[in-house]
């Protein structure tokens, strides 16, 4: 069975809530024509994935860490080579966060499809807050155990934004393997830049800059 070669191309795109991944998961497989899990293990077990439609060809698992038990995310992050995505805007990525649970809109790929947001709407609590750095923490800290030993791409978001095509590029240093032969797919639309003046949007803005400065 040709296929079985495929199984173990499985590339893990670790980040975090609004950092970007889902851009640059799609970006990525449209690059090297790699399939895309979407949110599949949001929803679903891992030890469930070969039963997936992705796994007959090089893929990429999207992993945010709540995906996973805490008690199974260093079995299943040891179980595939990683991508480790970060946000270097943290107070932009928080207030994304919390008007992404407000108005439920996670991406828009129309221009019907953007968040009406009303001017001093939103409310960021401190409860939010805490567990937005928590989740950040553990992440750092995951990388610093899983990534950074195994010498694993870490790709600020920014830099990915700024010069996609060199990222691209230099990814091929590692997954030269999963990025070659693959067979042409239809390419996946990706999702448009918000542009929300967020200042403008959250009636305790000034607080919340202040806690990012503690």
């Amino acid at each position: 069975n040709p296929y079985l070669i495929y199984n173990s191309m499985r590339i893990g795109l670790v980040a975090t809530s609004r950092s970007g991944s889902t851009y640059f998961r799609r970006y990525l497989c449209n690059t090297y024509n790699l399939m895309d899990s979407g949110s599949w293990l949001k929803t679903n077990s891992y030890s469930d994935i070969e039963e997936t439609d992705f796994v007959c060809g090089p893929h990429v698992l999207k992993v945010l860490l709540h995906y996973i038990p805490k008690k199974d995310r260093v079995k299943v992050l040891n179980d595939f080579p990683k991508i480790w995505l970060y946000r270097d805007d943290k107070k932009r990525q928080f207030l994304s966060h919390v008007a992404r649970l407000r108005t439920n809109v996670h991406h828009a790929y129309k221009e019907e499809e953007r968040p009406q947001i009303q001017d001093n709407s939103l409310i960021a609590t401190r409860k939010e807050f805490d567990r937005f750095k928590y989740k950040s923490k553990e992440f750092w800290e995951l990388y610093h155990k899983l990534g950074f030993t195994k010498n694993e791409p870490l790709i600020r978001f920014e830099d990915f934004t700024d010069d996609p095509r060199s990222i691209m590029l230099m990814l091929q240093d590692w997954f030269f393997e999963e990025f070659h032969g693959n067979f042409e797919r239809e390419k996946l639309a990706l999702p448009l830049k918000l542009e929300v003046d967020y200042s403008k949007k959250f009636k305790n803005y000034d607080e919340i800059v202040e806690r990012f400065g503690e």
